[in-house]
């Protein structure tokens, strides 16, 4: 994916003892389904931890931000060669300033119950969607949703959950996405990483 290039700075977290141990790593190569990681030269002393089928969290720092997720360590840091698979279901993009705003120009269909709900979006981001309806939801509602990106930029299938009911503005809900496929988690993180890129 875009966000992830070789050259990277990766930091992995893992547990030692009672602290929390950050071990500063570099990207040097993207994979489909994994990232390559070239290892300080200190990685020794903590080989317990990057052991095949060892679970680990990771930060990756991009210009706009930090990309959070967990991993597993599937390759021994012994051979040429040590790689991480990826969970991309558990990605999360932390903008360095405030994530930014797309007024209304996505356009998001909610399936409830047999009928689609053609929303007004008012806020977009990796983690959530705010947006303006006159049809009623409650909190904690389930439902699949379509959102359809401007341009060329795709259609984005997933499924969300009501978390918040706005008290003050009437008719404004914040979804958060509950499951959406890793394909579509990338092409919602490549739309927003262009719009910073593109935006003031």
């Amino acid at each position: 994916m875009d966000l992830l290039k070789p050259g990277q700075r990766i930091s992995l977290f893992f547990p030692k003892e009672e602290n929390l141990v950050e071990m500063s790593c570099t990207i040097s190569n993207v994979l489909e389904d994994r990232i390559v990681i070239e290892l300080p030269p200190y990685f020794m002393r903590y080989i317990e931890f990057l052991e095949v089928g060892k679970r680990l969290t990771a930060k990756v720092f991009s210009k706009i931000g930090t990309i959070d997720f967990n991993t597993i360590v599937i390759t021994s840091p012994m051979e040429d060669v040590f790689s991480v698979e990826l969970d991309y279901n558990a990605m999360r993009l932390t903008a360095s300033e405030d994530m930014p705003v797309i007024n209304a120009i996505e356009v998001l269909n909610i399936k409830k119950e047999d009928s689609v709900v053609v929303v007004k979006t008012i806020a977009i981001s990796t983690e959530y969607i705010k947006f303006y309806s006159e049809t009623p939801f409650v909190q904690d509602e389930n439902f699949s949703c379509e959102l359809i990106l401007p341009k060329d930029y795709g259609i984005i299938t997933f499924t969300a959950i009501v978390t918040d009911v706005d008290p003050v503005y009437e008719n404004e809900y914040t979804i958060t996405y509950s499951s959406m496929t890793e394909n579509d988690r990338q092409t919602l993180l490549y739309y927003m990483y262009l719009y910073s890129n593109n935006s003031d």
